[in-house]
């Protein structure tokens, strides 16, 4: 054991896990059931702290003791497959004959960084320069921000767990209130975004949209093929704005995009588009709160207003 405290209790997992090609391949070679011996392995690591010994016995003591259909041949397979997809270091697995990885460590070491005290005697095994000693002797590393000096750091992981005796109540429900606020408006806009991922869908398979949009940019059938990411484009312009609550319908969406990307000349470069966006992001952190004198940015949606305000007017003549 390279620590002489415990390993985690739980440990986080990727939501991209199984979009991940190097997991993608594992599945296509040895199917879905792959990825549960996978987790399993995982949290055998975790449990033990930031490696596992990876032998013959100890292959025989795990197939045997996770029901699977997978034989005892082909978890070795399995785990050689994984070293091979860099999922477990080759180096480590090669010499050393540990399953481990930089991002294993990073991950256990990040939960355990406020422990009191981290004995490390096997820091051959170490892929994190930080982490490694000065000598190769056993050597405990104490953390200038240990909760053992300053009893009033709390860990970020629940898996210390530290007494604080004194809290400063207001600003630990603001804090709360802030990231409450935060995590809602997150979800609005998510909620938001899966609507119009819907209503682009629609719009694009709609030939008489289409061909509306053809005849009103004057830019021919060729517009239709970044359609989509320019309408994406849209959408983070809505955002940038916090002009959410003006896109009620379809229809509003429709002509807001119209009125938009009639502004921008019907451009179909996305560099172009994105590259606005991109200014108006920075334009928007940087510029002070207390600034009351119009900017450049502002004007422009000022101009993309009225444009709006006219394109909805000649769909209303002209409805899609």
């Amino acid at each position: 054991m390279a620590l002489s405290i415990k390993g985690l209790q739980y440990f986080p997992l990727d939501v991209n896990f199984f979009e991940n090609n190097k997991i993608a391949i594992i599945i296509s070679d040895y199917g879905l059931e792959a990825t549960a011996v996978v987790l399993k392995l995982f949290s055998q690591i975790y449990k033990s702290g930031y490696y596992m010994d990876w032998n013959e016995k100890i292959g025989k003591i795990f197939s045997a003791s996770f029901h699977t259909k997978y034989s005892y041949a082909t978890i070795m397979n399995l785990v050689n497959s994984l070293v091979e997809e860099d999922i477990f270091n080759k180096k480590m697995y090669e010499e050393y004959h540990i399953l481990t990885s930089e991002k294993i460590q990073n991950c256990y070491f990040s939960a355990t960084v406020r422990r009191k005290k981290q004995k490390i005697s096997n820091p051959e095994y170490l892929l994190i320069a930080d982490m490694i000693p000065s000598s190769t002797t056993p050597k405990e590393h104490l953390n200038d921000n240990s909760v053992d000096k300053n009893p009033k750091i709390a860990c970020n992981f629940e898996q210390s767990i530290v007494d604080e005796s004194k809290v400063d109540k207001s600003k630990g429900k603001e804090s709360i209130n802030n990231h409450t606020h935060i995590a809602r408006e997150s979800e609005k806009i998510r909620s938001l975004k899966a609507e119009w991922d819907q209503w682009k869908m629609e719009m694009l398979n709609d030939e008489d949209w289409c061909a509306t949009l053809v005849r009103y940019s004057g830019k021919g059938i060729l517009i239709l093929h970044n359609a989509y990411e320019i309408m994406k484009c849209f959408d983070d312009y809505i955002i940038l704005r916090s002009s959410e609550n003006t896109i009620q319908t379809k229809k509003d969406y429709q002509s807001g995009l119209f009125g938009w990307w009639r502004y921008n000349n019907w451009e179909t470069d996305l560099q172009i588009l994105t590259g606005a966006k991109a200014a108006m992001i920075e334009n928007k952190c940087s510029a002070p709160r207390t600034v009351q004198k119009t900017s450049k940015i502002e004007e422009a949606m000022a101009v993309a207003e009225r444009a709006s305000e006219m394109a909805y007017q000649l769909m209303q003549q002209n409805p899609l």
